[in-house]
Formats: structure tokens, sequence, C-alpha cells
């Protein structure tokens, strides 16, 4: 299962719908607070983030997983234009990031090369 987490829900739709077309169950929710929810389903084998959410936002829920050592990956999507990626290194479940907007066939390369079905 892939977890998509986003405030946007266009974008997790979107995703949602590229994602099952290409055979991966998903589960979408809207903030860090429900992410932190699914993070320990045995299930989830990856999470597409966005960074800047009401509440718990993602840079929060990055911070909890390290603290708890789940070891998720993650794939990071920012929609704002002073999103620094080094600091998102310090995270050891980052594997890629994205800046908004996204492309589909590169979101769907990076969730085939980080996740699995």
């Amino acid at each position: 299962m892939i977890l998509v987490v986003d405030d946007d829900k266009v974008l997790t739709q979107l995703l949602r719908s590229l994602l099952e077309d290409a055979g991966y169950e998903v589960r979408v929710v809207h903030d860090g607070e429900s992410a932190y929810k699914h993070l320990r389903d045995p299930k989830c084998k990856g999470m597409l983030l966005d960074i800047r959410m009401p509440g718990l936002n993602g840079a929060e829920l990055l911070m909890l997983m390290a603290a708890e050592d789940i070891s998720i990956p993650v794939i990071v999507m920012a929609g704002f234009p002073d999103f620094d990626e080094e600091e998102m290194k310090q995270f050891p479940n980052v594997r890629k990031f994205f800046h908004k907007p996204l492309y589909p066939e590169d979101v769907l390369s990076a969730v085939r090369e980080h996740a699995s079905k």
C-alpha cells in the first residue's frame, strides 16, 4: 500500500488514480495526524508526502518517523519555491524530492524505484 499525504484533495485523487492504474493499493489522507496512524501498518510500503499541511506538517511527520525508527520510504512533494532539498537529506526515509507541479511519469517512476507493491 502506498500512503498519499497531501491537503490538496484534487492532487490526491489524481495520484490515487495514477497509482491504482499502475497496480498499487493506495490510501489517501489529508493531514499528518491521519498519516501517522497508518505508519505501522505492515501493508504500507511507501509514502508520497507533502511538506506544508495544516496541523502536523510533513517535516514534523518525518521527525516522528526518525525518532520512532519507522523505515517506510518517503517521496517528498513541495509546492513552494523556497523548499530546501538539503534539509530533507537529514531524514533517512526520504528517497526523492519533487517540486509541484508534479509530472505523473516521474512520480510513478520514483514509486516503482523506492516502494514495493
